[in-house]
């Protein structure tokens, strides 16, 4: 009987998962056999399956998907009360099993809790951050609701590991700026938002035409370092290192094949570096290098240094300033930069006019050209101590 008795548990075990109806006829007490089977019978026989739920529950009553499944199929039959209790006891035996956390959010989103669903996919995001491309859009639509949204404020307190993940994704996907402002100024403990959510958020205020809160949570954003360069055009003498990425009112700017951009020690310069930008001889339409600026109405005149080593292009390179809002329109260009020479000083003036047609300004630099072949460029060019400053009319060369 012993031997039997044996037989029976382990055919049981062997057959939970691949056949539970079958394990049952060897051991009809087998918890997980009770629970598979359940889950065969959630659709075309709920109350069986409630019957097998809470006989599984008895054998092993620190399983927490049957209390799960069983919570389920309370809401199911409307014992609202029930199912979020089995709900919760699911979630406190295994708090960190994210396919119970998935199933519990869902659940909490139709009882019109979404504190408790966005902690639970909290929780799930944080053991699986693949999970994003699926949580992602019913967390954007609870932001951008105005009545939920405060329900972010404990999770952005603490920051989890997705969190900036998120905003940025929210950044392009808000239907709103202002769920995105919400998000950005919600309460931090232990961290401030990263350069990268930063960046992001000034980006949309940029394309939507917030310049100047574009401009203000920028530089908020900066650390004391790039304070230091804070001067126009913004780390014009190039000691701050350049990201790639650019962003904000900083330098921005693409590499294109066959262009490499830097910054670098040399000789003749003020400080410890400078810009440099070298060309391999291939064909591109250089436009990449690029700054926006909130200047106010006034002459100026910017003025740096420049320095060309064996630069060989059609019809050379230019400093150009534009409006480029409200309107777009081209109010200033340096000289043309060709050849080869030591460290040059260069300057022009621009004027920013007080129709309100020029509120945001765009300094470019840019290789000249019409044809294809004019596009062709190889060399090295240098940019060091660039400045722009507001002149008297009287003072314009």
């Amino acid at each position: 009987m012993l031997a039997w008795h044996i037989l029976a548990v382990n055919l049981g075990e062997y057959y939970a998962d691949k056949d539970p109806k079958k394990s049952l006829e060897w051991n009809s007490k087998n918890p997980l056999a009770l629970r598979n089977r359940a889950s065969q019978l959630l659709e075309s026989d709920p109350n069986q399956a409630v019957r097998l739920l809470e006989k599984s529950i008895w054998q092993n009553p620190v399983d927490a998907r049957s209390y799960l499944m069983l919570g389920l199929l309370r809401e199911k039959a409307g014992d609202f009360y029930s199912a979020r209790k089995l709900v919760n006891t699911a979630l406190n035996l295994s708090p960190r099993q994210w396919p119970l956390r998935l199933e519990a959010a869902g659940f909490w989103i139709r009882q019109q809790q979404p504190e408790l669903a966005v902690k639970s996919w909290n929780v799930a995001l944080q053991m699986k951050q693949g999970l994003s491309k699926e949580i992602f859009p019913y967390l954007l639509n609870i932001a951008q609701n105005p009545n939920t949204i405060e329900v972010f404020e404990p999770i952005v307190r603490y920051t989890p590991n997705w969190w900036s993940n998120f905003f940025i994704y929210a950044t392009e996907n808000a239907t709103r700026a202002e769920v995105l402002n919400n998000l950005y100024h919600m309460k931090r403990e232990l961290s401030l938002p990263s350069k990268r959510e930063r960046n992001a958020f000034v980006t949309r205020l940029q394309e939507e035409g917030y310049w100047t809160a574009a401009y203000e949570v920028w530089l908020n954003g900066l650390n004391k370092n790039e304070k230091k360069v804070i001067n126009t055009p913004f780390n014009g003498g190039f000691e701050i290192p350049l990201e790639y990425t650019g962003g904000g009112f900083d330098w921005s700017f693409l590499q294109p094949k066959g262009v490499k951009i830097s910054t670098a020690a040399t000789y003749g310069i003020e400080g410890g570096s400078a810009l440099r930008i070298t060309f391999s001889g291939k064909r591109v339409q250089f436009r990449h290098f690029t700054q926006p600026m909130l200047l106010p109405v006034g002459h100026y005149e910017m003025q740096g240094k420049v320095r060309l080593d064996n630069l060989e292009t059609a019809k050379g390179m230019q400093w150009k300033m534009y409006c480029i809002a409200p309107e777009w329109n081209q109010i200033g260009e340096s000289q043309r930069f060709i050849g080869a020479n030591s460290w040059q000083l260069f300057n022009f003036s621009f004027y920013i006019p007080d129709d309100k047609s020029c509120e945001v300004q765009l300094l470019r630099l840019e290789l000249l050209g019409h044809a294809p072949a004019d596009f062709a460029i190889k060399g090295t060019i240098w940019f060091d101590s660039l400045a722009i400053r507001q002149v008297e009319e009287e003072n314009i060369n």
